[in-house]
């Protein structure tokens, strides 16, 4: 426990800096919406007369208050309070933490447990942060929504087993089992919707009066609102990069693939947890693609099928699953596939993923693929890309990834 403790503020402390731009972001995102808010108010101002124009400087007083409010989240002092909140908080939670369940798809993350507990964290507003502590990542990210829990505690910290994740299209049905989500969640849809609609009225009644009045000043408008979801923009897309092939290193072997040359200019999130001891991994994540490498040292395991059996939870399937098909026997002691198809927006065999569990001299690992079509004539290519990309594997056990 005291051991955990340690390396958990170990985490913090060398991650403080990222941790920083995420809190920021949050609150970067809350004056956007607030700022343009406050300019469709104005402009309601000039173009109304009486009761209405007061009552809408009433408004836009109340707005500019808050603004007000949200600067003070910006100072140093205050994210240093709420830093050293976290570095009590997070210890005594980390037992929580980690017996929450983790599910994925190429968008977000997915935390629930039995309690109904559910977050959603969109991969752009997170980061992951490889942890002090042994097979443990630390990822930290915000929910985007607004409220007042989100005010004074922006940021949700999760760490997670990276061999524990699972990557599974059928997420949401196995969270719908769950009642008390059901009802947790209609509530929240129904609150969400009143506040829409009375948002949308107030709205609506400034773009009618706003806009016989200041018609000639259209330009100016959509000018500055323009720059403003640019600015948003920009702060969701710090981390996107772009790859043509993805390498790890794990006791002294290094393992490459490329990517197909059609996925060598679309943009996505890398992430890894190399600086984990006995293990490492890398996953790059695009709309269309997800291709994931891990290698974890033998001593975790005592087969590649009790490692397979580890990943998957699924023991009693691994036999009917595993193919004889080999890919790369002068590369590997062992092989083991899995290939499923999945439909998405109605249409049959839209997605491929396939899992490659191999077993080399010091290591035992995977590599993930999902490729997603964006055509029908995409559908017909889907399992040749993928065997593009698992025929390039290339393995170097002297090399040394830079």
């Amino acid at each position: 426990m005291k051991e955990n403790k340690e390396n958990i503020e170990h985490d913090l402390e060398y991650y403080q800096s990222g941790i920083r731009q995420l809190y920021l972001k949050t609150y970067q995102k809350y004056l956007l919406i607030l700022l343009a808010v406050m300019l469709g108010t104005a402009i309601g101002i000039g173009a109304t007369e009486s009761i209405v124009r007061w009552l809408l400087i009433a408004v836009f007083l109340i707005e500019a208050g808050i603004v007000v409010y949200l600067f003070r989240y910006l100072r140093a002092e205050t994210f240093e309070a709420y830093f050293q909140q976290i570095k009590e908080q997070l210890p005594n939670e980390f037992q929580k933490t980690t017996s929450i369940e983790i599910q994925e798809d190429d968008q977000a993350y997915y935390f629930s447990d039995d309690q109904a507990l559910f977050v959603k964290l969109k991969k752009k507003n997170t980061r992951n942060f490889p942890s002090k502590i042994r097979q443990y990542t630390l990822l930290v990210g915000f929910t985007g929504e607004i409220n007042k829990n989100g005010l004074e505690q922006p940021l949700q910290f999760f760490y997670y087993d990276i061999t524990q994740i699972k990557h599974s299209a059928n997420y949401k049905k196995e969270i719908l089992k769950n009642t008390n989500f059901i009802a947790k969640r209609r509530k929240r849809r129904i609150k969400t919707t009143v506040l829409t609609l009375i948002l949308l009225a107030v709205l609506g009644m400034l773009v009618y009066f706003g806009a016989k009045t200041y018609l000639q000043d259209d330009g100016r408008t959509l000018y500055e609102k323009g720059v403003e979801g640019e600015d948003e923009d920009n702060i969701g897309q710090e981390t996107q990069v772009r790859i043509s092939e993805l390498a790890i290193t794990n006791e002294n072997e290094t393992l490459k693939i490329q990517l197909p040359k059609r996925f060598h200019e679309e943009k996505g999130e890398l992430s890894s947890a190399d600086e984990v001891k006995g293990l490492a991994s890398k996953a790059f994540s695009s709309p269309t693609l997800y291709v994931s490498i891990l290698m974890s040292q033998v001593s975790n395991a005592t087969s590649l099928s009790e490692f397979v059996g580890q990943v998957l939870e699924d023991d009693g399937k691994i036999n009917d699953k595993k193919t004889n098909e080999t890919l790369h026997p002068d590369l590997f002691k062992n092989e083991y596939i899995i290939t499923t198809k999945t439909s998405k927006n109605g249409q049959p065999d839209s997605s491929n993923y396939t899992t490659y569990f191999f077993e080399t001299g010091h290591n035992y690992g995977w590599i993930m693929c999902e490729i997603t079509a964006t055509s029908q004539t995409d559908d017909l290519d889907l399992a040749q890309q993928v065997q593009e990309i698992l025929g390039s594997i290339e393995l170097d056990t002297k090399g040394t990834v830079i």
